[in-house]
């Protein structure tokens, strides 16, 4: 039964019809070993073992691997030492003739070993190469065992059938096994790699940077490992520290993205005092595992100076309420510094605006008392100032009793009512009513 292991397109090789009828032969065990060079030859080991149905003093195998390939050289030997062989050429195919020492008997096994030198068999770039063996023989094979061995300084990339058995180490091969292969049939296998230059992990790890770039660390992890493999086996130390590093800080950005994410939400929110401390955590995470903190640092400090600058605020308002007006402004003053410097143009005409309203609010020096001038001068005044109090006993008389609070005042009250509203202080159905209150005061001015 044949299995799935090398393919059998069951049509029969033209290349076959120019090989000699032959007595019958069945191969009972043909096993193919190739070792792939870099130069782009191959060396090819061929271990057959043969049952004569007939008396058989000669054989014909077919040689063709591809059609820039040929065979250099071929040594044929048996147990007893070297066979007769050569290469003939039938209309562009290559065939090995083989004659063997003396006839063969039949139904009795032989075994013989054919050595070959084969060139430009194995496609090679400066980055890849590739094998493919197509191949057929018009003899039956009970089984049938191929093993490509990959060039020194190579990785296996794929291979086909897909059912080859891998084998990694020192030197890295595939193996196919398969039985009962009828005569004539199509054999076919191939394999490629990727040659393990320090251009090809060159090309491995700017992948895994852009990767890395892009936040998509998974690929980038697997790009970093092959690369660090690579270089591994170039003994390019310097470079395999350079994958670790980004490995690690992989590792430290899965961990640490997360709260750099919850950090900028608070951060937008303006809860910059919380913000601060998510972004602490994220620093800490980000130097364990070497990653650049350009980013946190600069996040940090920007919440420590909004947390600065509303602190500012708060001690104008105090002040304020406190009656200093002097020295809210100076709070005020400072907190527009600190915006400015952070580019918040909304909170810097904000507190422009509370600023001219405490300043307006805020009491102008008396004048100086006026020098004595002399007796007339000072009967001059006392009859002023007599007329004076008359004329202001009348006035008061004349109007309306005065209130407790201006409507200036009540206006700054309206704008501290809202500060305290922005700041977070009251909710909005505290400062709808309150401000609905302070409005209806404004209208008994009117």
């Amino acid at each position: 039964m044949i299995s799935k292991g090398l393919l059998l397109l069951g049509i029969v090789i033209p290349y076959l019809l120019m090989v000699p009828t032959q007595e019958k032969i069945t191969i009972t065990q043909f096993d193919q070993y190739y070792v792939l060079l870099p130069s782009g030859n191959l060396g090819a080991t061929w271990d057959i073992t043969i049952l004569p149905e007939g008396y058989v003093n000669s054989m014909i195998l077919h040689a063709f691997f591809s059609k820039r390939a040929y065979v250099n050289d071929v040594i044929v030997s048996d147990a007893q030492g070297s066979l007769n062989s050569r290469m003939i050429d039938r209309e562009g195919v290559p065939l090995m003739e083989i004659t063997f020492r003396e006839r063969l008997i039949q139904g009795e096994e032989y075994h013989f070993t054919c050595e070959l030198d084969v060139w430009k068999a194995v496609d090679i770039g400066e980055t890849e190469g590739s094998f493919t063996l197509l191949t057929g023989y018009n003899f039956p094979i009970e089984k049938l065992n191929v093993t490509t061995e990959l060039p020194t300084g190579s990785k296996l990339r794929s291979y086909f059938p897909a059912d080859g058995k891998v084998t990694s180490g020192e030197k890295s091969s595939v193996f196919w096994s398969m039985g009962s292969v009828p005569a004539g049939y199509n054999i076919q296998i191939s394999v490629s790699f990727d040659l393990l230059s320090q251009a090809f992990a060159d090309g491995l790890f700017a992948d895994g940077v852009n990767l890395y770039n892009l936040q998509d660390f998974d690929n980038a992890a697997e790009k970093f490992q092959q690369a660090e493999d690579v270089y591994q086996s170039l003994n390019l130390h310097q470079n395999v520290t350079e994958c670790s590093v980004y490995l690690d800080r992989i590792e430290g950005m899965k961990i640490g993205l997360p709260v750099f994410e919850e950090a900028l939400t608070l951060y937008q929110n303006r809860d910059y005092a919380q913000a601060a401390l998510k972004y602490a955590e994220v620093l800490a995470v980000y130097q364990l595992h070497q990653i650049p903190t350009d980013d946190v640092d600069e996040y940090i400090e920007k919440c420590n100076t909004f947390v600065e600058a509303y602190s500012e605020l708060e001690k104008g308002d105090e002040q304020t309420d406190m009656g200093n007006l002097t020295e809210a402004v100076n709070h005020y003053k400072k907190a527009r510094e600190l915006f400015s410097q952070l580019g918040d143009t909304v909170m810097v005409s904000q507190v422009d605006s509370t600023i001219q309203q405490v300043t307006q609010a805020t009491p102008q020096p008396e004048d100086a008392p006026t020098e004595r001038r002399g007796g007339k001068g000072v009967v001059l005044i006392g009859l002023v100032a007599v007329v004076g109090i008359g004329v202001a006993l009348y006035v008061m008389k004349m109007k309306k009793p005065t209130p407790l609070r201006t409507e200036d005042e009540i206006r700054e009250e309206m704008r501290q009512l809202k500060a305290r509203f922005v700041y977070g202080e009251i909710n909005k159905t505290e400062y709808e009513e309150q401000l609905a209150s302070l409005e209806q005061q404004i209208k008994e001015f009117k």
